[in-house]
């Protein structure tokens, strides 16, 4: 069976939780045996043959910064890209198409393309994003008045399109609440981000005074993470005892804008890299001090794969599965909890334990592997028979 795979992202290289996310959702279609047609974008101009899997084929595509007008009216919630369509008839007459899958972002205006065509959709989300736009800071009434433009365009694309899809996908419980306010249940269903455990089997030794912050530090919710923790966690007490890494695009403009400085107490700031995986791996415990934010998070799963121990807020962990996690929300508790962190208890192991059962590859290829059928036939199937 040919699925086509449609996502506004760059999935390579995987050095952002978005990417990764769409990233892993072709993988396990893949190795669930159905031939995956994946359109995406390649900002970065990326090698896709290093990124090969088998049973998919990469087509790309670009997009061109949005107007002026566009940006202020809001068309492009609403608006088909002609060159996008006219990729999708190519493809459609050269495969089979049974289902489209629709990843990431806005793009429930396309679901009437397939619908013309009888291919089923498969919709994609990667969080409730207008609960995040309406968590954006409004320094004054213009940022508030756009705000509240931003809010009102996602909620009405997702009342105009979202219950067009034969299946919604959502990444949390919270966000599973959030959609079944004005979609059905029985086509909501909840795939949590996942990680293929094969891809985080690394050895580094353990640096003891090592603490590690990963993210894209120009999202405004890693940013005032950060922002929150550096003005009333860390101080000279901590920076003593510890080591701080901030990997990730942005880190480096951030820990600048914050402090003045590009050093500050023990606190480096590594910027984009290829790969977050090694830093995780030797870190003592990750650090997630998030103040916003909704869905899985991305880097707490990464932690967790790779045995390393997570200190978080509570937003941090929100929508995670795991008694393991040591959680503080108080910028004395979080101090607290670094002062009195002991990495030579198994919380790692524990963690690693609990992503297994709920966040790996083959956990979450049955779930998809279910939605795909109810997809085509409207009922659930036992994962195993033939799709």
């Amino acid at each position: 069976m040919h699925i086509l795979f449609f996502t506004d992202i760059s999935p390579f290289p995987q050095n952002g939780g978005e990417r990764i996310r769409s990233y892993y959702l072709i993988k396990a279609l893949s190795q669930l045996g159905y031939e995956v047609i994946a359109v995406v974008r390649n900002v970065e101009k990326a090698d896709l043959k290093s990124y090969h899997l088998p049973n998919v084929t990469y087509y790309t595509y670009e997009t061109k910064d949005f107007d002026l007008l566009t940006r202020i009216t809001g068309k492009q919630y609403f608006q088909r890209s002609p060159a996008i369509l006219e990729m999708f008839r190519k493809i459609c007459q050269d495969y089979p198409i049974a289902v489209a899958f629709l990843d990431y972002g806005f793009v429930g205006h396309y679901i009437s393309f397939f619908e013309s065509r009888h291919i089923r959709v498969v919709l994609g989300t990667h969080n409730a994003q207008p609960m995040i736009t309406w968590q954006l800071p409004s320094a004054n009434i213009l940022d508030r008045v756009r705000k509240l433009q931003l809010f009102s365009m996602e909620k009405l694309h997702e009342r105009l399109y979202f219950n067009k899809a034969a299946a919604v996908l959502v990444v949390s419980d919270d966000d599973h609440a959030y959609h079944t306010r004005f979609l059905p249940e029985r086509k909501v269903f909840t795939v949590p981000n996942f990680l293929d455990q094969a891809d985080y089997r690394l050895s580094g030794k353990k640096q003891q005074r090592v603490l590690v912050m990963t993210a894209n530090f120009g999202v405004y919710m890693n940013f005032a993470g950060l922002k929150w923790f550096i003005e009333n966690v860390w101080d000279e007490e901590l920076a003593a005892r510890y080591d701080l890494w901030l990997v990730g695009r942005g880190s480096k403009e951030a820990l600048k804008r914050i402090t003045g400085r590009e050093e500050y107490q023990n606190i480096v700031a590594f910027g984009k890299v290829d790969d977050v995986k090694w830093y995780i791996s030797v870190a003592s415990a990750v650090i997630i001090p998030l103040i916003h934010g909704s869905g899985t998070r991305l880097k707490c799963l990464e932690a967790m794969a790779l045995k390393t121990p997570v200190i978080a807020t509570s937003k941090g962990v929100e929508g995670v599965k795991s008694k393991h996690f040591i959680v503080a929300d108080e910028p004395a508790a979080f101090k607290q909890s670094l002062l009195k962190f002991d990495d030579t208890k198994d919380n790692g192991a524990l963690l690693q334990q609990d992503f297994q059962r709920e966040y790996s590859l083959e956990v979450n290829k049955q779930r998809l592997h279910q939605i795909i059928n109810y997809a085509l036939r409207g009922k659930m199937q036992v994962y195993g028979q033939p799709a």
